[in-house]
């Protein structure tokens, strides 16, 4: 009977003997995890959500520089003396937004852009915000954003504004996944759900509020105030950064009490130091092998984020495919100018924004579920290696993205038939709506599961992630155009629907054997 109550112990309340037992490497590294008992970061809630806050404020940037250019297309063809075709590729070296009648030329020097700009980038910037903290390349990042928009405000030649589209690309696509990272470092597994609603937030509002915009102040001021916004834009958010944004880095900080070099402190730490806890380098996060810039390329060929990838990857086919067609279906069919194709935008961000309070939450439950199955009280801001693997983090995490990826491939059909035929706009509008919820609850989920199976290099991990799905789903959106054209749209979103189920099988292998996988991992690295 003692031995029975003694095991009973050991498997509700993880004991100190058994943290330093497991006090090991993550992946392919060597970190200290804090004691059980002790909090997982040492910042409170309102500070959390504002470094979220902050850091996903970035995301907005690709987003909205893309499409707050589509209703001076017009004035800048006339402007600068060139075709409409050739106007269309300064959006390619943006989002790599194939125009169906582009020459071969043309499409080379879309996919050149499509490598640099979503491939090359995350390559370079991931990494090393890994190893020397999320602010510094956050810093570098939007400098070169800013001028570059200055730059594109000055100038008046297509050749110019074609590269240095390129290189603004260059400069909000480097820290695309870096805003994930941030929420990984000072949020626990088990809360990570309930802050969808921050880390979606670029590319749920970005779209609606981006033409809206454009085409307010290509009316009243033309199309060089395009420019000045977005470096005003920048200028917001780097001011911000600099002055209030935390590093937040766990090799840097650790749970948040090891103070940062100087020099990456933002002013109102420099000018009102507060009292600090006693540093903790325990939670500290140390690597055997320095990161590199090919670790996420390493990444994409094992076997259980090779799967993730796949389906995540005809998730944000589809997802694209559909945002990218707005413009084009809400012309032809309701005669939708600038500002109203924007308008038509929101119900789709309003239900992203609504996955935080339906997906989120049932996320962040279903963790806690499984938690109790396996016997491991889930304390809040408190997270150890030992509970990690006892819980089986596939699992919780599948069992919401398989039914949001159900009800993302319903609404996708049904959208698309509804596009289809000649019904009153407020169908789709509807239909949209859910679909915004459907693709950010999965689509969310997914990053998060990868992110907690690559804790120790999230920003890595996104990046990853970003370069094959990002990649596909330029081919897609290419694709887009040509198809609506053969077989229809309702065919095309049945198409991309179709491809998304056949490959949710790989989801169910991952579901049954990734617990598995994940702890032979960890006990052959031990």
């Amino acid at each position: 009977m003692a031995q029975s109550k003694s095991l009973s112990a050991i498997s509700d309340v993880p004991l100190e003997e058994h943290r330093k037992a497991d006090n090991s490497e993550e992946e392919n590294n060597t970190s200290s995890e804090a004691n059980p008992k002790e909090q997982y970061t040492v910042l409170s809630e309102k500070e959390k959500v504002f470094y979220i806050f902050i850091a996903s404020l970035v995301t907005l940037l690709g987003p909205v520089s893309s499409d707050i250019y589509y209703p001076a297309l017009d004035l800048l063809s006339k402007d600068l003396n060139v075709s409409k075709t050739q106007m269309s590729l300064t959006i390619t070296a943006f989002m790599v937004n194939a125009p169906c009648t582009a020459t071969c030329f043309e499409k080379l020097m879309i996919n050149w852009n499509l490598q640099v700009a979503q491939a090359v980038a995350p390559l370079l910037t991931a990494s090393v915000s890994d190893l020397k903290g999320r602010r510094p390349v956050f810093v570098v990042c939007l400098t070169i954003y800013i001028i570059v928009s200055v730059a594109l405000a000055l100038q008046s030649s297509f050749p110019a504004l074609i590269t240095l589209r390129c290189l603004q690309s260059l400069g909000s696509s480097g820290v695309a996944g870096i805003s994930s990272a941030t929420t990984a470092d000072v949020i626990t597994r088990a809360e990570r759900g309930r802050y969808l609603v921050y880390t979606s937030l670029g590319w749920t509002i970005g779209p609606a509020i981006g033409p809206i915009i454009g085409g307010i102040l290509v009316q009243y001021l033309g199309w060089r105030s395009i420019f000045w916004f977005l470096t005003i834009l920048g200028g917001i958010i780097l001011v911000l950064i600099l002055g209030f944004l935390q590093e937040t880095c766990r090799v840097i900080v650790g749970d948040g009490s090891v103070p940062p070099p100087r020099w990456n402190q933002p002013v109102l730490a420099l000018l009102r130091p507060k009292h600090r806890v006693s540093p903790n380098h325990q939670s500290l996060v140390t690597f055997r092998r320095r990161p590199g810039v090919f670790d996420s390329v390493r990444l994409v060929a094992t076997k259980q984020f090779g799967f993730l990838i796949l389906f995540s990857t005809f998730i944000m086919c589809g997802w694209n495919v559909i945002l990218s067609c707005i413009p084009f279906l809400f012309e032809s069919k309701y005669n939708f100018n600038a500002l109203q194709v924007g308008l038509a935008y929101i119900p789709f961000a309003v239900g992203g924004l609504t996955a935080r309070w339906t997906c989120g939450t049932w996320t962040d439950r279903n963790f806690k579920r499984h938690g109790r199955l396996a016997g491991v009280e889930i304390v809040r801001n408190q997270q150890s290696k030992h509970m990690l693997l006892k819980i089986p983090l596939e699992k919780a995490r599948i069992e919401i993205i398989l039914p949001m990826a159900f009800l993302w491939f319903v609404c996708l059909i049904a959208y698309s038939w509804l596009m289809q035929y000649d019904v009153h706009v407020s169908a789709p509008l509807v239909v949209m709506f859910f679909l915004g919820n459907a693709t950010a609850g999965t689509s969310n989920v997914l990053s998060m599961l990868i992110i907690d199976l690559h804790s120790h290099q999230p920003a890595t991990a996104m990046a990853a992630l970003n370069i094959v799905r990002y990649g596909a789903s330029a081919g897609a959106v290419a694709a887009t155009i040509p198809l609506i054209n053969t077989i229809g749209i309702g065919w095309t979103g049945t198409l991309f629907a179709l491809i998304g189920l056949v490959s949710s099988p790989v989801l169910w292998v991952v579901y049954i054997h990734g617990h598995d996988w994940r702890r032979a991992k960890e006990s052959t690295e031990q």
